[in-house]
């Protein structure tokens, strides 16, 4: 699940506009706990903070560090490919990032990376409550910090403030760069829609996250239900590829239309007024539209949006009727408990639906959403533009996300980035859902929040109203649109946000 439903704070607070003459002076700040990046007040750039060669480093022989044995796997590459030689010793950085499973896959690297490096890594974690509201202050005032990790959304308004800078300058400096790097074994979409902002690349991607679609592998392979749904529908009971498969299979495993269905319903997700938006942004890109088109202007009010919204209002008639006020453990706990045929859901489902206290445990299929185009989360690794030590946080960074150092981070809940990961026999049997999950992060194309610096949680909101309004029979499909438009426009260009 991406971490903004397990936080609820960044989703469940209202923010306030800020005037231009603010923004233009002290950069923008969107209140409580989602404060994105306004104008770096460091008095550097990313041209002062250009990467260069260690000289210390001349000469000098890789340090060797033998690494630990992961999932049956030896990790190799501890020394970056050789270009760690103990040559920052003496030196320090920050690192900043929530608390919890982020931390302590950042704090395993960090371990490592000492050994190889010579230079002490802090990582600075705060309560999910304040992590957001406390880097951004520090970006701003403080700038005690020289990496962050934070999801997409955020990464990419502190890169129209200027306050993370373009990795491309070091990446290019093949004195600094490991020859391990392989932009290329990146999934291509992670890369692209985390990594890339304005033609820079100012992360990259270091937890992955998308929506998956959950089934019960049981009753769809049981031949007297099988049977039956042949005789109801004159087809072949399969896991849904379409909407429309999506929707007709709903149907049947839901009792209250098919007095011979096995569960009580046949969909459900969670949808409280935090998420319930990704019941529609899971067929918008499916039926061909958008969230936000490359010039941050509303892509959605189109056949495209309309059709997905107006399957989204069909799926609750296949749904529980409290469908609407389901959170993450609620929904999740609804599935386990084996009520529901079929789930959309963030891959963090699959532990309560594994647990030993779950009815379904064993039972559980995975595929990509119905259409074939899910929502995706995810968090990226960035470099702040005041960090002091330029080339020892590039090569901090290069290292979390290498693809060894990645099969670390995967015991502490980090979903891997890179598609070689993905393909290895050790990490397919351990995690039997890799393959659909690989398979969905590289058809995703919308982000669980509109990508548009500064008022994403505006936007959040906006169409968190609208599709709710559509869900419970408030107001019609098109109208919703209409308004959601509307709003979006008139956010963005306050905002003063324009592509390049």
């Amino acid at each position: 699940m991406i971490v903004f439903n397990q936080l609820g704070g960044y989703l469940n607070m209202k923010k306030k506009g800020i005037s231009k003459s603010v923004r233009a002076l002290l950069g923008l700040s969107l209140a409580a706990a989602f404060v994105l990046a306004g104008c770096s007040s460091s008095g550097k750039d990313a041209a002062s903070s250009a990467p260069s060669a260690s000289a210390s480093s001349s000469g000098q022989a890789a340090v060797k560090v033998e690494g630990p044995n992961v999932y049956g796997i030896q990790l190799q590459d501890m020394d970056a490919g050789g270009t760690l030689k103990g040559q920052y010793a003496g030196k320090k950085i920050v690192v900043a990032t929530m608390a919890g499973d982020t931390e302590k896959a950042l704090k395993d690297a960090a371990v490592y990376f000492e050994k190889a490096s010579g230079a002490k890594v802090e990582v600075q974690s705060f309560p999910a409550q304040s992590y957001m509201e406390k880097i951004q202050l520090d970006l701003q005032t403080n700038h005690s910090f020289d990496s962050i990790v934070m999801p997409v959304a955020l990464i990419h308004g502190y890169a129209e403030g200027g306050l993370v800078q373009d990795l491309k300058p070091y990446i290019d400096n093949k004195a600094l760069v490991s020859p391990n790097l392989d932009l290329g074994d990146y999934i291509p979409s992670l890369l692209d829609i985390y990594g890339n902002y304005k033609s820079k690349l100012v992360a990259f991607p270091y937890k992955p996250d998308v929506q998956i679609f959950f089934y019960r592998k049981d009753l769809f392979e049981d031949p007297k239900i099988k049977e039956s749904f042949k005789a109801k529908t004159g087809k072949e009971l399969k896991v849904p590829e379409t909407a429309e498969e999506m929707g007709e299979t709903a149907a049947f495993f839901t009792k209250s239309l098919n007095p011979d269905s096995p569960v009580t319903y046949g969909y459900s997700t969670m949808a409280d007024n935090t998420s319930s938006r990704w019941i529609w942004t899971n067929r918008l890109a499916a039926f061909g539209g958008r969230d936000v088109d490359k010039d941050f202007k509303p892509a959605f009010n189109n056949e495209a949006g309309l059709k997905a919204l107006e399957f989204a209002k069909e799926l609750t008639k296949y749904a529980p009727k409290q469908l609407l006020t389901l959170g993450w453990d609620e929904a999740n706990t609804l599935f386990a408990n084996g009520e529901v045929a079929m789930m959309e859901q963030w891959p963090g489902l699959i532990q309560t639906a594994e647990a030993d206290t779950s009815k379904v445990k064993g039972k559980v299929g995975y595929a990509v959403t119905p259409g074939g185009a899910p929502t995706m989360g995810g968090w990226s690794i960035a470099m702040t533009s005041s960090t002091e030590n330029p080339d020892l946080t590039y090569k901090f960074m290069e290292y979390v996300t290498s693809k060894d150092l990645e099969v670390l981070k995967v015991q502490d809940k980090m979903d891997p980035t890179r598609t070689s990961n993905y393909m290895r026999p050790e990490l397919q049997k351990q995690f039997p859902m890799y393959q659909t999950l690989l398979d969905s992060l590289t058809k995703g194309k919308i982000m669980a929040d509109p990508d548009v610096p500064y008022v994403s949680p505006r936007l959040n909101d906006i169409m968190e109203q609208a599709v709710q309004s559509v869900l419970r029979g408030t107001m019609e499909p098109q109208k919703a649109l209409d308004i959601m438009e509307k709003s979006f426009t008139e956010v963005i260009a306050d905002a003063g946000i324009k592509n390049e």
